[in-house]
C-alpha cells in the first residue's frame, strides 16, 4: 500500500527494508508453536514474525530526532521465514541459515522472531559454529524468567523449555570456553533443580530480584541507559572483550504482563517494565559484541496490538544501537 501525501515527510522502518539477507541489520522469521504446545504452553507463537512485521514496517521514525540517530543511510534485510516444515527440521534449517548470515562477509547483525523458545537451541547451534569458526568465545544470555534447561519431553523431543539444557549438554560450548548466564530469572519460575543444573554447568544466574537492587546511576548522554535492566545489562556486557561475541535470546514474557500480555505465559507477579525492554534492544545494539538477537514467545493469538507494538520497538531500538556502532 502506497503511503498518502500527507505521511512521506515521515518515512518508516519500510523505506529502508529490502528483502534478502542484505542489510546493517537482518530479521528472520522461525513461525512454529509446536515446542510450545509439547511444554504445555498457550499456542499461537507461530502467527509471532508475520503480525510483528506488520508493526516493524509501520514503525519509525527513520530520523530519532530525540535520540539524534538517522537511519537514512543504514539498511535493513528481511529473510523472510523458515516454512513448511516439521519442527525437527526447521530447527534444522534456522540453524543453517543462522550460520550463513552470520558468516556473510557483511557482517550483518541476525535478529530472529519466533515463534517458540525452542529457538533458541538452534539459533545457539548457529551461534557456536560462527564462533568456532572464526576463534571468538560465544557468550549466551537468556533474558527470561525461566531459565529453560527442563530435561526433553517424555518422547525425548525439543520444546520452548529445554533449549539451554541442550546447550550446556553439548561438549561445544564448552570446548570453545562459552560463557552462559540467566537474565532476569523469577524465583517463582525456576525450580530449585535447575538452578542447581545451571551452576552446576558453571552457569551464572541474574535474579530480577537483584536487578531491582540496582542504583541508578545517572546519565549525561541522552543516549545513555535510564533503567535498572539497562544499566545491569550494560555493566554485564562490559565483562567481554574483543575475543568474545554474544547471543542474547529475550524470552519476551520476560517482560511484566501489565506491558507484554500477548505471550505464552505471561509474568503476573513482577517483570522487565516496557522501558526495560526497550533499553535491552537498545543496549544490544549499541555493543559491538553482540552479532546475534532472537525474540521469542510473542503470542498475537492471546493479544497482537500493544505487545506487537511494544516488540517492534524493541527491534527498532536495537536498529538504532547497531547504527551507534558505525558512527564510532
Amino acid at each position: 500500500m502506497s503511503t498518502p501525501l500527507f505521511k512521506r515527510d515521515d518515512p518508516k522502518l519500510g523505506t529502508i527494508i529490502t528483502k534478502g539477507n542484505a542489510g546493517n541489520v537482518c530479521f528472520l522469521g522461525f513461525p512454529y508453536d509446536e515446542g510450545v504446545a509439547r511444554n504445555g504452553g498457550r499456542v499461537g507463537t507461530e502467527r509471532g514474525p508475520d503480525v510483528l512485521r506488520r508493526f516493524i514496517y509501520n514503525l519509525g521514525p527513520v530520523v530519532n530526532p530525540e535520540l539524534e540517530i538517522s537511519l537514512q543511510e543504514f539498511s535493513i534485510g528481511d529473510s523472510g521465514n523458515i516454512q513448511g516444515l516439521t519442527l525437527e527440521e526447521a530447527h534444522q534449517e534456522l540453524q543453517q541459515q543462522v550460520e550463513t548470515i552470520l558468516q556473510d562477509p557483511s557482517q550483518p547483525n541476525l535478529f530472529v522472531i519466533g515463534g517458540g523458545k525452542d529457538q533458541g537451541w538452534p539459533d545457539s547451534k548457529g551461534f557456536l559454529t560462527y564462533c568456532h569458526a572464526n576463534s571468538f568465545i560465544p557468550v549466551i544470555i537468556n533474558i527470561d524468567s525461566h531459565l529453560d534447561v527442563r530435561n526433553l519431553d517424555d518422547e525425548g523431543r525439543i520444546h520452548s523449555g529445554c533449549a539451554f539444557r541442550i546447550l550446556l549438554d553439548d561438549p561445544a560450548f564448552a570446548e570453545l570456553g562459552g560463557k552462559f548466564i540467566e537474565f532476569g530469572s523469577q524465583g517463582s519460575q525456576c525450580a530449585q533443580s535447575h538452578v542447581d543444573y545451571v551452576n552446576s554447568k558453571g552457569g551464572r544466574i541474574i535474579w530480577l530480584s537483584s536487578i531491582r537492587r540496582k542504583v541508578i546511576a545517572p546519565q549525561s548522554s541522552i543516549r545513555g541507559s535510564l533503567t535498572q535492566a539497562g544499566q545491569v545489562l550494560e555493566e554485564l556486557l562490559g565483562e567481554f572483550d574483543e575475543k568474545h561475541r554474544v547471543f542474547i535470546s529475550f524470552e519476551v514474557d520476560a517482560i511484566n504482563s501489565a506491558f507484554c500480555p500477548g505471550v505464552s505465559c505471561p509474568s503476573v507477579d513482577g517483570g522487565f517494565t516496557a522501558e526495560e525492554a526497550i533499553e535491552v534492544g537498545f543496549v544490544s545494539g549499541k555493543n559491538r559484541k553482540v552479532t546475534l538477537m532472537d525474540m521469542s514467545e510473542y503470542n498475537p493469538a492471546i493479544e497482537d496490538y500493544r505487545t506487537g507494538r511494544l516488540l517492534a520497538n524493541i527491534f527498532y531500538y536495537f536498529c538504532l544501537g547497531v547504527k551507534i556502532r558505525t558512527e564510532n
